[in-house]
């Protein structure tokens, strides 16, 4: 397997050389589109959406929206300022304890692996894993800034990306999330006992770990779904020429 990005674990004088893997390969099935009359790979062209005319590269700009119809038309050059500097560093800025991270900001995962001499790695791991610390610290990776939280396991590094705060939904903007005030129609529910709750769990113990069940589960979906993207570039907030979209596109 191929590093996704190397560099160093920083924190006061201290460097660690480390390669960076991802700890999930996601499995899924994809499907290409064809033509049914001789199977031929469907192809897509860029066009105006107002004259349906084909636009070549040269007259391809980038615009964010900032109301519907209307653009500010961004060069590349203003993106610069806002780009993160590349530093081939993991700056670690403070130790905390696992259980104050909110496990809702836990994003990708990876494995840490030593690079060089892998004994300060070792070192690192142990004095972690003997403190039940979880280190927080930044990078760098494709041109984006990332929050991390690093922390030992069985004498091996284990790093997660945090979600940004406002990248966080709200629970309150869930539907249904108060169950308190759900007023949704239907059979109403058994009701449930505490008695219920921890004779359940005394069973779930017994049964012991169900990865077989859930494997079987990611599979039969992977033969029918492709996996979907989540998540969109982050923005920011550019000076630049505001142009407004015809009215006649939105009709």
């Amino acid at each position: 397997m191929r590093p996704v990005w190397s560099g160093t674990i920083s924190f006061g004088l201290v460097a660690i050389p480390v390669k960076l893997y991802h700890a999930v390969k996601k499995k899924s099935v994809s499907f290409n589109q064809l033509d049914e009359r001789d199977l031929n790979r469907i192809r897509y062209r860029k066009v105006n959406a107002e004259t349906g005319e084909q636009v070549s590269e040269d007259h391809i700009v980038k615009g964010y929206e900032i109301a519907k119809g209307r653009y500010v038309v961004v060069d590349p050059d203003e993106l610069e300022p806002f780009m993160p500097v590349p530093t081939k560093r993991i700056d670690l800025e403070e130790f905390v304890l696992l259980d104050e991270i909110d496990p809702v900001f836990f994003d990708t995962a990876y494995h840490l692996a030593p690079d060089l001499d892998p004994k300060p790695y070792v070192l690192l791991a142990r004095a972690m894993e003997q403190a039940g610390k979880v280190a927080i610290g930044r990078f760098v990776m494709r041109n984006k800034q990332y929050t991390a939280a690093i922390r030992a396991e069985e004498g091996r590094l284990v790093m997660s990306s945090l979600a940004y705060a406002d990248e966080v939904v709200d629970p309150g903007d869930a539907r249904g999330s108060d169950a308190r005030n759900d007023e949704g129609g239907g059979e109403a529910p058994q009701a449930v006992t505490q008695g219920d709750l921890e004779e359940g769990l005394v069973v779930e113990e017994r049964r012991g770990p169900a990865a077989a069940t859930a494997d079987a589960v990611e599979d039969a979906v992977a033969v029918h779904v492709g996996q979907v993207g989540r998540r969109a570039a982050r923005g920011g907030g550019f000076e630049g020429q505001v142009r407004a979209r015809p009215l006649a596109q939105e009709l």
